[in-house]
């Protein structure tokens, strides 16, 4: 016979109260509500985007799209290989952080060739400095690595050394001219 006086031969632990599970159901009840008026806010705001001309590429301003769908994550931007292309040459110029209106411009001219926001554009930019940056101190690090490991060589090594191994014996003075 179980614990629990079932004879089921199973535990049964309650880790809350029926009032603690009243509370969470009622707080999950109100989450729900509160993910469904966002949803709702998204959606308009969408919209009004729409009819302003900006085009938000996002499946809550697609009007085949029912309420019953849920947002799970943010839509993220992939470049296409055109886009990439142009962005490293901008980054191969070497000129530093662009400023918003050049910034601005480049999405413009960015956007002919797939969709690309400002931000797409501005955040890209830092993220290619960061890695080139990390990069290079990567590399500065490993050849200075290089550089301690060649220093660094143990007596036995230096005596294998070839140049060092057979170095001839250079003899001056007196009996400089007998044989060994």
């Amino acid at each position: 016979m179980g614990n629990d006086g079932s004879g089921g031969g199973s535990l049964y632990v309650k880790v809350m109260t029926d009032e603690q599970l009243e509370i969470l159901r009622t707080q999950i009840a109100v989450y729900g509500a509160i993910c469904e008026q966002l949803v709702q806010l998204h959606k308009s705001y969408a919209e009004q985007h729409d009819l302003a001309g900006v085009g938000l590429a996002n499946p809550c301003s697609d009007p085949s799209v029912t309420s019953a769908h849920k947002i799970t994550a943010r839509q993220r931007w992939t470049p296409t290989p055109l886009q990439l292309h142009i962005l490293e040459c901008i980054f191969e110029q070497g000129t530093g952080t662009p400023s918003k209106q050049k910034i601005k411009e480049l999405a413009a001219e960015l956007s002919q060739h797939g969709q690309i926001s400002e931000a797409n554009v501005h955040n890209w930019l830092q993220n290619r400095r960061a890695r080139s940056k990390r990069k290079q101190q990567n590399d500065a690090h490993t050849n200075a690595e290089q550089e301690v490991e060649t220093d660094a060589k143990s007596p036995i090594e230096k005596k294998m050394e070839p140049e060092k191994f057979f170095q001839p014996r250079q003899c001056s003075g007196p009996g400089a001219d007998q044989g060994d």
